[in-house]
C-alpha cells in the first residue's frame, strides 16, 4: 500500500481543519440570536436569583426571596408554591426579545404600560469582591427592573419595558406558545403554596390522630428510627398485629398533602354552627426536629343551605360531599380541602386493624 508523503498529510490536516471551522460557523450561524435585537431582558443565571418583588397598579405586592433554609417566602408570611417558583424562573431564564415595538405603536404601547402594568425588581447574590475563585463580602444587588403589560393581538407574545430604557418590546419564549403576562402576578395569595403537610417517613416521630366524636378510634403512629408502630390512644396498648399495607399509605399521605382552595367570605352562619363544634378529625405531625403541625377538619356547608338542629332535610342537601373545611395551625386563613385529597388519612384506629379483628375489640 502506497504511503502518505509528509506534504500530502499536512494538505489532509488542513482539510480537516478546515472542515471543523466551516461546521462550527455553520452551528453559530444556525443558532445564535439575532444580532440586531439586544437580548437584554433575560437573566442568564436565574440560579443567582435570591428575591423577586412583584407590584401592580391595583396594589397588590408579593416580595417573594428565600429564607435561610432557602424556602421561597411570599412577604415573610407564607410559603411561596416551588412549582410557580420554578416556572417564574424558568421564565426569567428563557424569555427573549421577539421584536421591538413598532415606531408607530411605540407611543400607544407606552401608555398601555404606564396605565397598567406589573412591575418586576429582581435581585441577584452579589459579591464585593468577585475575582472568579476568590468570593467576598456576599449581597444582594438589584440587577434589573421590568415593566410587564398585556398580551399581543396573536397572544404569542407579553408587551415589556425595561426601567431606565424608553424602547418597549415584545417578549416570548421560543418554541413557546402563548403569552407570559399570568406568570408574573402581584396578588401574594396566587403564589401561596398549598401544600399542609411535606414530611418524610424519615422524618416523622409521631403522628396523632383525634376523632372528638368517637374517642375510642384515636390512635397514634410513632417511630423508634428503625420501624413505626400503631398505639390505641384510649388503651394506651401498642398493637402487635396491624395492617401494614394501609399503615404504610397513610404515612406516605404526610409526605405531599395539599388543600384546595383558601376559603373567602365563609358566611357567619356556617363560622357560628360549624366552627363551634369540635372538629371531625384532629392530625398532630411532630418531626423529629421538634416542630409539630396540626390540622383540624370540620363540615362544609353547600352553599345557600340553612341548618337549624330541628332541620330534617336531605344530608347531601346541607353538607359538602366533595369538600370540607380547615384549620392549619399557624396559618390564619379557613382552607377548604378535598375529600378525595385525604381520602386514606380520613380513618378511624379499628381500619387498620386485621381483617380477623373489628371495631368492637377496641
Amino acid at each position: 500500500m502506497k504511503q502518505l508523503t509528509k506534504r500530502q498529510k499536512n494538505n489532509y490536516i488542513i482539510i480537516g481543519i478546515i472542515v471543523i471551522l466551516l461546521v462550527i460557523i455553520a452551528l453559530v450561524l444556525l443558532t445564535r440570536e439575532n444580532s440586531s435585537i439586544k437580548q437584554n431582558f433575560n437573566i442568564d443565571k436565574s440560579k443567582s436569583i435570591t428575591r423577586i418583588v412583584l407590584e401592580d397598579r391595583e396594589g397588590n405586592k408579593s416580595d417573594i426571596k428565600q429564607n435561610k433554609d432557602s424556602i421561597w417566602m411570599v412577604n415573610n408570611s407564607f410559603e411561596a408554591s416551588s412549582q410557580m417558583i420554578k416556572v417564574m424562573l424558568k421564565t426569567l431564564r428563557d424569555m427573549r426579545v421577539r421584536e421591538p415595538v413598532s415606531k408607530a405603536a411605540k407611543e400607544n404601547i407606552i401608555k398601555q404600560l404606564a396605565a397598567r402594568n406589573t412591575r418586576i425588581d429582581i435581585y441577584v447574590k452579589s459579591y464585593a469582591i468577585n475575582l472568579g475563585f476568590i468570593k467576598l463580602f456576599e449581597k444582594e444587588k438589584l440587577e434589573k427592573s421590568i415593566f410587564v403589560g398585556d398580551q399581543t393581538m396573536d397572544n404569542m407574545g407579553t408587551y415589556m419595558l425595561l426601567k431606565g430604557t424608553d424602547n418597549p418590546c415584545i417578549i416570548h419564549i421560543p418554541n413557546f406558545r402563548g403569552y407570559l403576562s399570568s406568570r408574573f402576578t402581584a396578588n401574594p395569595y396566587d403564589w401561596k403554596s398549598h401544600t399542609i403537610f411535606n414530611y418524610k417517613p424519615q422524618d416523622i416521630e409521631t403522628i396523632t390522630v383525634s376523632i372528638p366524636n368517637m374517642p375510642e378510634e384515636d390512635f397514634e403512629i410513632f417511630s423508634d428510627s428503625i420501624t413505626f408502630h400503631f398505639k390505641l390512644t384510649k388503651t394506651g396498648e401498642v398493637l402487635k398485629d396491624f395492617d401494614t399495607i394501609k399503615v404504610t399509605a397513610f404515612i406516605s399521605s404526610f409526605m405531599n398533602l395539599n388543600y384546595e382552595d383558601v376559603a373567602k367570605n365563609v358566611p357567619l352562619l356556617q363560622r357560628d354552627t360549624i366552627f363551634a363544634k369540635a372538629p371531625n378529625f384532629i392530625f398532630k405531625v411532630k418531626d423529629k426536629k421538634g416542630g409539630v403541625k396540626t390540622l383540624k377538619t370540620y363540615s362544609k356547608f353547600n352553599e345557600g343551605s340553612w341548618v337549624r338542629e330541628e332541620d330534617n332535610s336531605n344530608f347531601y342537601e346541607i353538607f359538602d360531599v366533595n369538600r370540607m373545611y380547615g384549620l392549619v395551625s399557624g396559618v390564619k386563613d379557613t382552607l377548604i380541602l378535598q375529600y378525595f385529597a385525604l381520602d386514606n388519612i380520613l380513618k378511624p384506629a379499628s381500619y387498620y386493624l386485621p381483617p380477623t379483628e373489628s371495631a368492637t375489640d377496641l
